[in-house]
C-alpha cells in the first residue's frame, strides 16, 4: 500500500506540473501557430508526454517551477508527495502542539524557512494551511492528509479500473469488425502503394484493406502495420487522391505515430483525473496530423500542395458520420473542425520546412530544460550562513521567520507579549489542565482590512490517551470574524468558495451571556463524525468563543465556563503556571528558566559551520509533558536546539534537518538503534547509529526523489557530565564538520 500510495503521489505531483506546462503549450500553439511549423509545435508536446510518464526529475536553476512560490513547491514536493504523512521535520513539528492555529503557523513557520524572501501575515493566511478547518487535534491534520490521500487513491484505481475495461471491450469489437475487412490485392492500388513506398524510402510491406462501416482512412498496429480504407472511398477515390491517403498514413507509420499514440493512451489513462490531460491528447492529436501532412508535402513537392488541399476538402464529407472506436489508431481525418487550419497550413507549407532548423533544435532542448525540470531547492548554502547575525548571551533572542506568532507553555509568559487584555475562564471541567496559549495575526486581504489578533488557550484532559479530550477559549480582537477566518469549530467551511455551509446557527443564552452558538457535524480525530459547537459572544471590543465537541464539554459545564470568564488577574481556580510543560525559548528569560530547569549550563550555538544549517527553533522538553507531541519523547528533561537547511542550499535537500539534544541522561535507547561507527573529535569519543526500524521517526521520502527515503543517523557523546545527541534527518554531508562545531561548542 505504501508503493501504490508513493505511485499515486508521484502521479499527482507529474499531473499539477503538466498542467502548467499544457496550458503553457496551448498559449504558445494558439499566439504562434502562423509562425512554427508544424513539426515543432507537435515535439512541444512530447514534453508533456514526457512529463506525464516520468514524474521524477532532476532540479535545475532554469526550470519553469522556479516561478512557483517556494512555500507552494514545497507543498507538491514534499506535503503531497508524502503518502505516509512522511512531511519531515514538518510532521514533527505539527504533531508539537495542540492549537489548530499554533500547528498550522509553525507549518508555514516550516515552508516560510525555505523561502527567498520573508512573507507577511497575509501570505500566512492566504495559505493553504491556514484555510483548513480548525483541529483539536495535533495530529488529525496529518492523518487527514493520509486518510485523503488513500480516499484518492481508491477513486484512482477505480478510474484505471474502468478505462481498461472499455478499452477492453471496445478493442474486442472492433478487432471483429476487422473479421469483415479484405485485403486489396487491385494492380493500380498495389501500384500506387509501391510508388507511395518508394517517395518515402520504405519497404512496400504494408497491406491494404477495404472495410465498411469506417468513415476515415487509418493505420493500425505496431508490429505488423496495416491500412484500412473505407469501402465508399475506395469506390469514389481517383489515383492521385489514393495516393495522398495512402502517403498519409504511411507517414503516420514512418513518423512512430502508432507507438507515440500508445504512450499518450497510458498517460491519459494514469491522469483520467485531469482534464488539461485529455485537452492536451485532443490537442497534440490534430498537431499530430499537420505534422503528418507536412511530411507528406515534403514527398509531393510545393507544386503538387494545392491538389493535397483539395484532397483534404474532398474526402472530409466521410467524417460527417464518423464515429470510430477510441483506440490506437490514426486516421487521416481526426477531427473535421480542424480541416481549415490544416488547409491554410498546406496552402503556406514550403519545401524543407519538415525538417527541425539548428534554431529549433536548441529551442527545444531550451525548452526540456525549462519544462522538464524541477524547482532548484538547492544553491549556495554558504552565502545563508554567513549572512545570519551573530548572537551572544547578552541579548539572546531566536528570530522567527513568522514574528507575529508565538506558544507558550503559561499564561504570564504570553500576557508579557500580548497587544491587548483579555478575560480567561475561572473553571474547568474535572481532569482538564492548560495546554497551551498562542498569539497570532489573522487576516486574507492585501490591505489588512479583515485583521484580527487572536489569543488562542487550548486545555486537555487526559494527554495522549485513547479518551483525550480539548476545547479551547480564542479571545480575538478588529475588524475581522472568528467566522470569516474559518476559525469555529462548529462552523466548517463557513467562507469556503463553492462550498454551502453546512452548519447550524442560532441565538442563545448561557447563563446571563447573550451570544450565538455554531454547531455542525465533523469527524474527530479522523474518527467517526461527531457534533462539533462554537459558542461566540462579545464583551466591550473583544471577541470570545469556545470550541469543543459535544462528547467533551456538556451543557452545564459550558455554561460554568463561560460564566467564569475574569480578568487574568483575578483568576483563582484555574492553574495557568504549566508547570511541567515543555516551552520555547525566545529570550534571555526563556534561556534562565530552562538553565534552571535543566541543572546545568548549556551550548547554545547560532551558527556552527560554513555548511549552511541554521538555527530555527529551541525548545526546553520536560519529561512526561501535557502539551507537546514530539517524535522523541525523552525521559528526562532536555534542550532541544533545531537547525534546518536555508533555501539556498546547494549540498543538503530543503527539508533535511538537525535536532541537538542536551540532558543529564542519554534521551535515545541506543540498544534499539543499529550501530555504525565511532569517531573521535577533540579526545571525545561519539557512537553513531542509525534508526533502521524506525523507532523514534518514521520514514521520510528524499525531496526530490520520492522512491528512497532520508537517512536518520544519530550521534550520542557525553562531555563533562552531560549528554548529547545530535539526531540527522538527511544532512549526508559534512557531518562530522557539524558535530566538531557542537563539540567544540562553549557552555553558557
Amino acid at each position: 500500500m505504501i508503493f501504490m500510495k508513493t505511485m499515486f503521489s508521484l502521479i499527482l505531483n507529474a499531473s499539477l506540473a503538466s498542467a502548467a506546462i499544457i496550458l503553457l503549450l496551448v498559449f504558445i500553439r494558439k499566439l504562434f501557430h502562423l509562425r512554427l511549423t508544424p513539426r515543432f509545435i507537435h515535439v512541444l508536446w512530447f514534453l508533456v508526454l514526457i512529463k506525464l510518464l516520468v514524474p521524477v526529475g532532476p532540479s535545475s536553476s532554469i526550470s519553469l517551477f522556479n516561478l512557483v512560490p517556494q512555500a507552494i513547491a514545497d507543498q507538491w514536493t514534499t506535503d503531497q508527495s508524502h503518502p505516509a504523512d512522511n512531511s519531515g521535520s514538518v510532521k514533527q513539528r505539527a504533531d508539537t502542539f495542540g492549537s489548530s492555529d499554533e500547528t498550522k503557523a509553525v507549518l508555514q513557520q516550516r515552508s516560510e524557512e525555505a523561502l527567498p524572501f520573508d512573507l507577511s501575515a497575509s501570505r500566512l493566511e492566504d495559505s493553504d494551511l491556514l484555510t483548513a478547518t480548525p483541529l483539536s487535534h495535533s495530529g488529525e491534520q496529518d492523518r487527514g492528509g493520509s486518510n485523503i490521500l488513500k480516499i484518492g487513491l481508491w477513486i484512482w484505481l477505480g478510474g484505471l479500473v474502468f478505462l481498461s475495461m472499455y478499452y477492453l471491450i471496445v478493442t474486442l469489437r472492433f478487432r471483429k469488425q476487422l473479421r469483415f475487412a479484405h485485403r486489396i490485392n487491385n494492380e493500380e492500388v498495389l501500384s500506387v502503394l509501391k510508388a507511395c513506398s518508394k517517395q518515402l524510402g520504405m519497404k512496400p510491406n504494408i497491406p491494404v484493406y477495404e472495410i465498411s462501416g469506417f468513415q476515415s482512412p487509418w493505420i493500425y498496429g505496431m508490429l505488423k502495420p496495416s491500412i484500412y480504407l473505407p469501402e465508399d472511398m475506395v469506390v469514389i477515390a481517383d489515383s492521385q487522391q489514393l495516393r495522398h491517403v495512402l502517403l498519409h498514413e504511411m507517414a503516420h507509420y514512418k513518423r512512430k505515430d502508432l507507438l507515440f499514440n500508445s504512450l499518450w493512451t497510458l498517460a491519459v489513462w494514469l491522469h483520467w483525473f485531469n482534464p488539461l490531460v485529455w485537452l492536451a491528447r485532443q490537442k497534440m492529436a490534430s498537431d499530430r496530423e499537420m505534422a503528418c501532412d507536412a511530411v507528406v508535402l515534403e514527398a509531393l513537392g510545393e507544386q503538387e500542395s494545392s491538389s493535397y488541399g483539395m484532397t483534404l476538402l474532398q474526402l472530409s464529407r466521410f467524417t460527417s458520420r464518423s464515429s470510430h472506436p477510441r483506440i490506437n489508431l490514426s486516421f487521416f481525418f481526426n477531427n473535421k473542425n480542424e480541416t481549415k487550419r490544416r488547409v491554410m497550413m498546406i496552402t503556406k507549407f514550403k519545401q524543407g520546412s519538415y525538417k527541425l532548423s539548428a534554431t529549433a533544435i536548441v529551442l527545444i532542448l531550451v525548452l526540456s530544460a525549462v519544462l522538464l525540470t524541477n524547482a532548484n531547492v538547492n544553491s549556495n548554502a554558504s552565502q545563508a550562513a554567513d549572512s545570519n547575525d551573530e548572537n551572544t548571551v547578552s541579548s539572546f533572542q531566536i528570530d522567527r521567520p513568522i514574528p507575529s506568532f508565538k506558544w507558550f507553555h503559561n499564561l504570564d509568559r504570553a500576557l508579557a507579549f500580548s497587544t491587548f487584555d483579555f478575560k480567561v475562564p475561572d473553571y474547568l471541567p474535572e481532569g482538564y489542565r492548560l495546554r497551551n496559549v498562542d498569539l497570532n495575526e489573522n487576516f486574507s486581504k492585501s490591505n489588512k482590512s479583515d485583521l484580527i489578533e487572536l489569543v488562542t488557550i487550548t486545555f486537555v484532559s487526559n494527554f495522549g490517551q485513547q479518551g483525550e479530550q480539548n476545547f479551547e477559549i480564542k479571545a480575538s480582537k478588529g475588524s475581522g470574524t472568528l467566522l470569516e477566518h474559518q476559525l469555529l469549530w462548529g462552523a466548517s467551511y463557513s467562507q469556503e468558495s463553492g462550498r454551502t455551509p453546512s452548519y447550524r446557527q442560532e441565538d442563545l443564552t448561557l447563563g446571563s451571556m447573550k451570544g450565538i452558538m455554531y454547531t455542525t457535524a465533523r469527524s474527530k480525530y479522523k474518527q467517526k463524525s461527531e457534533t462539533a459547537k462554537s459558542f461566540v459572544w462579545q464583551e466591550n471590543d473583544v471577541t470570545y468563543s469556545i470550541n469543543y465537541y459535544s462528547a467533551d464539554l456538556i451543557q452545564e459545564e459550558l455554561v460554568n465556563v463561560v460564566q467564569s470568564f475574569a480578568l487574568p488577574d483575578q483568576v483563582q481556580s484555574v492553574d495557568y503556571k504549566g508547570e511541567g510543560n515543555s516551552f520555547p525559548l525566545y529570550d534571555e528569560t526563556d534561556l534562565q528558566e530552562a538553565k534552571q530547569i535543566l541543572g546545568f549550563p548549556v551550548k547554545f550555538p547560532f551558527a556552527l559551520s560554513d555548511y549552511g544549517l541554521k538555527l530555527s527553533d529551541s525548545v526546553l522538553q520536560q519529561a512526561d509533558d501535557q502539551n507537546t507531541g514530539f517524535y522523541i519523547r525523552p525521559d528526562t528533561d532536555a534542550l532541544m536546539i533545531s537547525y534546518r537547511v536555508p533555501y539556498n542550499s546547494s549540498i543538503y535537500d530543503t527539508n533535511d534537518s538537525m535536532d541537538y539534544y542536551q540532558s543529564k541522561a542519554p534521551i535515545v535507547d541506543a540498544s534499539k538503534l543499529s550501530f555504525l561507527h565511532k569517531l573521535e573529535i577533540n579526545g571525545i569519543e561519539i557512537s553513531a547509529y542509525a534508526d533502521k526500524d524506525h523507532i523514534y521517526w518514521e520514514p521520510i521520502h528524499l525531496d526530490n526523489n520520492q522512491l528512497k527515503f532520508k537517512s536518520q543517523t544519530y550521534y550520542v557523546w557525553k562531555q563533562d557530565g552531560i549528554y548529547y545527541t545530535v539526531f540527522f534527518l538527511g544532512v549526508d554531508k559534512h557531518q562530522e564538520e557539524n558535530l566538531e562545531a557542537l563539540v567544540l561548542a562553549t557552555v553558557q
